[in-house]
């Protein structure tokens, strides 16, 4: 019996130490409430504020090409050179064009130094006004074909007509030459566009007066995120695309400091609607995937509505009244206040007086 009772003592003390031991569990989360996407409205202006995908090209391009014909003597042209304006870019063999200017200068000297003895005769009355003419009119042809002889010889020569960066070069050197065939394309290098495509439901709404505006659209480019450029319009294409229905609207802007932005590189335009709309848009806009639909006791039908989140992180459902479907989600034109927040997703699963929590992404995902 002394042993028995020793054990149970010795178990009893062992017990209460492990139980005074024992850490502290975190407390375990409420059950019910749900992570859940969350979206907090904003004011009209915000809404209105649209992203269109655009694309980058040169504000000036020029397909350069000889006017005469021959055999490539240089090509010092590289793509993606920086050139100034009259350095030479490429230049025929220009010996052939050379013995058509000295052949034509003698012409003319020919003829200046005939008209001049003729002229002299005719003082003195001695040839009639006739040849006279006849001289006058040899000397006015051999001085235009030696003009246009001099002119095919600076041909020869091809060379920049701005400031710029050759973009790509079509010949080889010691190649033969057209006359009118591209060899090099040049661009700009302090001056960008970009298109972007615009919907005819947009287009028909944009005022007249929006483009002689201060408004300045913002143009992002996917190889620099969040840092936003301002860029000036220049023009639309009066007729639209036949496969997309949409327009061609061209922004300008100064090409970006430490930035090497070349065209056909992505970038996104973000437009106020409100800046150049003929009449303002005063709505909300919400993800489309926020609303739905909820059977209305009362009417017989169905009532868009969304849920509200409230103070206490409890859903509510709210009806609204809906406009438009756009490009940034749904219109709403009555039920919503700017600030409040709410269920961004998963609608279809929420009830009402459901508790959520904000979700909130893992770091690196």
């Amino acid at each position: 019996m002394r042993i028995s009772t020793y054990y149970v003592i010795v178990g009893l003390a062992v017990m209460s130490a492990l139980s005074g031991c024992k850490e502290t569990t975190p407390e375990v989360e409420a059950e019910g409430v749900r992570p859940a996407k969350i979206f907090q409205v904003g004011s009209p202006d915000e809404a209105q504020v649209r992203r269109f995908p655009a694309q980058v090209q040169s504000a000036e391009r020029a397909s350069l090409a000889f006017r005469v014909s021959g055999e490539l003597l240089k090509l010092p042209a590289q793509s993606g050179q920086a050139v100034k304006e009259g350095d030479v870019l490429a230049a025929l063999d220009p010996a052939d064009y050379q013995v058509q200017v000295d052949d034509r200068k003698a012409r003319y000297e020919l003829a200046h130094a005939q008209y001049e003895r003729v002229k002299n005769l005719f003082k003195m009355a001695q040839i009639s006004q006739s040849q006279l003419d006849q001289a006058k009119a040899d000397l006015d042809i051999s001085k235009a074909a030696l003009k246009t002889a001099q002119s095919d010889l600076s041909y020869t020569e091809l060379k920049a007509p701005f400031d710029g960066t050759v973009a790509n070069v079509f010949a080889d050197n010691h190649q033969s030459i057209n006359a009118g065939t591209t060899i090099a394309v040049l661009q700009v290098q302090d001056q960008l566009e970009v298109n972007l495509q615009v919907p005819e439901s947009i287009m028909v709404q944009i005022s007249q007066n929006s483009k002689t505006s201060n408004y300045k659209p913002e143009t992002e480019f996917d190889a620099l995120p969040n840092k936003r450029f301002k860029a000036t319009y220049k023009e639309h294409t009066s007729q639209a695309d036949s496969a997309t229905g949409s327009y061609t609207v061209t922004l300008t802007l100064p090409r970006p400091e430490n930035l090497n932005v070349l065209p056909g590189m992505s970038a996104s335009v973000y437009v106020d609607l409100n800046k150049i709309f003929s009449q303002r848009i005063d709505m909300m806009v919400v993800p489309a995937n926020s609303v739905f639909q909820q059977a209305n006791q009362a009417q017989g039908s169905n009532q868009a509505s969304v849920w509200l989140v409230k103070d206490d992180q409890t859903l509510t459902a709210v009806p609204v009244e809906v406009g438009k479907l756009t490009a940034n989600g749904i219109e709403i034109k009555v039920g919503l206040n700017p600030g409040d927040k709410i269920l961004d997703s998963g609608v279809h699963q929420a009830v009402e007086g459901m508790k959520i929590r904000p979700w909130l992404k893992e770091r690196g995902l």
